[in-house]
């Protein structure tokens, strides 16, 4: 029964086959290949930013709180670039399936060209913005001087990260996942080896601390930026054209436009729920806020390894609903979404049992661990809804549905999360658990929604 269960006839069984279907082998081994390097590279994101973490909190507690109260200041200036790349790995997954490199290409073109204009305007505007954005942020007067020098270098090495993610997003599109894996793992090592040379001043080296920290991540930065550019050679299905930068092609701009317009009201949702969620935790004070730091960093392993199946997903949807299958496009979603309860049931577990370990990872201070285990148990819980969720909103953005998603963005991160955060944070006087409980709450509404819109059907009938 349990074999049975896993089966493409079992899965599809109440949904009109339009085609003959993959073997489990080939159903499950297409989706680790499209996932699995997505998920070892986003991992490797998320395990450079936790050994970032660990090695800036051996300067101190107050020095973790310097460069995590720059997170959502910094995702503010990414997220158009976010809501562009969304477009762009959703037209190329299309272009793909349809086997049209000279339409992905022109896409990849003009998308670029956009990224780059855009980086300059917000390099220099969050360049500028920095003090009062972080003062707002919640930023206090023992590490706010501390932030704004970490904020303002990680700002100036935007233009690399951002033309980066974008070139990624359309290897991604392209079935190309082990390319951008490669980028993120060249970029890490090379952060990693310059956080240890700076932070504490190692082989010669200056000890810069914070500022040595966001120097070593603008140097990865710059090294993924040169590993991607190699990438597009023309050998590949994605390449470098130069005649398609040299002006807008605006059929082109627009069909970006169409999906990554939502995109974008989806990560302004995200960015000011997110913006306004942190500063209520920040106000609790530097060690609740550092707490709550720590079990951010730890909670993004478990984000991070759901983003690989979101972006699998993505892609897969893309591709085949272009081949007009769109019965195997809720296969891959079904998939997609049992690798994702599997691997929440093991976090779940480490979350549980080993929470104190991971807590001692980044301090010794009993009261942070302790606090720190009790967010853990609501983290054990929010896994699942958190890995589940992204699958359904990476599929949904995979078939150009983005609309649905950034609705459901502006309803359960925009209001939901903070909302009922502030409310049982204050009121209620729940303190951190409080602000977790108010993330459990929004989680469990997006991933909820998303299986009904993905059940309703309406998705497979978009054309991008």
């Amino acid at each position: 029964m349990i074999k049975q269960f896993y089966q493409p006839e079992y899965m599809l069984r109440k949904h009109k086959k339009l085609g003959e279907l993959p073997s489990a082998k080939e159903a499950y081994g297409r989706m680790l290949k499209m996932a699995l390097p997505s998920t070892i590279e986003a991992l490797l994101g998320g395990l450079t930013s936790f050994v970032d973490m660990i090695m800036v909190s051996s300067v101190g507690i107050t020095a973790v709180t310097a460069v995590g109260i720059t997170t959502q200041p910094r995702m503010i200036i990414l997220m158009l670039f976010l809501a562009l790349n969304t477009g762009v790995t959703a037209l190329i997954a299309r272009r793909k399936g349809e086997n049209d490199a000279k339409r992905a290409n022109r896409v990849l073109m003009q998308a670029l060209l956009i990224c780059f204009i855009l980086a300059i305007i917000m390099t220099a505007l969050g360049i500028v913005t920095a003090r009062p954005l972080l003062r707002f942020a919640g930023a206090g007067e023992d590490f706010i001087d501390d932030s704004i020098v970490y904020y303002r270098i990680i700002t100036a090495g935007t233009v690399f990260g951002v033309l980066t993610m974008t070139i990624n997003a359309a290897q991604r599109g392209a079935g190309n996942t082990k390319i951008a894996m490669t980028t993120s793992l060249i970029s890490n090592v090379v952060n990693v080896f310059f956080n240890f040379l700076l932070i504490k001043g190692r082989l010669g080296f200056p000890a810069l601390g914070v500022k040595g920290a966001a120097i070593a991540t603008v140097i990865g930065m710059v090294a993924a930026f040169l590993a991607a550019c190699y990438s597009l050679r023309r050998a590949t299905f994605i390449y470098f054209d130069i005649k398609g930068l040299k002006k807008f092609d605006l059929s082109i701009v627009k069909s970006i436009a169409n999906i990554s317009g939502n995109a974008a009201l989806e990560e302004l949702c995200f960015r000011f729920g997110f913006f306004m969620y942190n500063k209520i935790v920040a106000e609790l004070g530097t060690i609740d806020y550092g707490t709550h730091l720590v079990c951010m960093q730890i909670m993004n392993l478990s984000t991070y390894i759901g983003a690989g199946l979101g972006t699998g997903t993505t892609a897969l949807v893309g591709q085949t609903l272009g081949e007009k299958r769109s019965d195997l496009s809720m296969l891959y979603i079904k998939i997609g979404r049992r690798m994702a309860i599997i691997i929440s049931v093991v976090l779940s577990a480490v979350f549980i049992f080993g929470g104190k370990m991971l807590m001692g990872l980044f301090t010794d201070d009993s009261v942070i661990i302790e606090n720190g285990r009790y967010v853990l148990l609501i983290m054990a819980l929010s896994t699942f809804c958190i890995n589940t969720q992204i699958v359904h909103s990476g599929s949904l953005r995979g078939a150009g549905d983005v609309k649905f998603v950034a609705t459901m963005a502006l309803i359960s991160v925009a209001v939901i999360r903070p909302l009922s955060s502030y409310i049982m944070v204050y009121p209620l006087q729940l303190g951190l658990i409080g602000a977790w409980l108010g993330l459990l709450a929004d989680q469990f509404v997006r991933s909820f929604s998303g299986m009904l819109r993905i059940k309703s059907g309406k998705w497979a009938k978009i054309h991008i």
